[in-house]
């Protein structure tokens, strides 16, 4: 029974090491890589970020099915780095309102400093509940 839950142990923490170290291996192997290009300073230029409005997997005529939206990263990436070049930034989606922001990208392994900086993020919030309709967009 002793020897039992010594391996347990054991496997218990390659496990943690294992998810612990996750983040790191999935960044190596390319995955949400750092950008270590040059940056732009665009101040009066207007960005425009288009996303989805569909949030369920399902076949056509099913109201029910697995949560999705557009991939957090996908949209909180270019967001900042639009703001952060002094553009001012707008998020529109196919039907307008409430954006659906797919959960799986908000995993401990995956999630970016992006997607941590738009979770606290007020405005960016506002913009993501309350969508432009890509139809009343103006792009003159």
């Amino acid at each position: 029974m002793k020897k039992i839950l010594i391996g347990l142990g054991i496997l218990l923490a390659i496990a943690a090491i294992f998810a612990m170290a996750l983040p790191s291996i999935l960044k190596s192997r390319g995955i949400h890589p750092d950008y270590n290009g040059p940056s732009y300073e665009l101040p009066e230029k207007r960005a425009l970020i288009i996303t989805t409005s569909h949030g369920i997997l399902n076949k056509p005529g099913e109201t029910k099915g697995k949560k999705t939206g557009v991939f957090g990263s996908e949209l909180s990436v270019p967001y900042y780095d639009f703001l952060d070049a002094g553009m001012s930034v707008d998020v529109a989606s196919v039907k307008g309102g409430a954006i659906p922001v797919d959960p799986m990208s908000y995993r401990f392994m995956i999630i970016t400093d992006a997607d941590k900086r738009s979770r606290k993020d007020a405005k960016f919030q506002n913009k993501i509940e309350n969508s432009l309709k890509i139809d009343d967009v103006n792009f003159t």
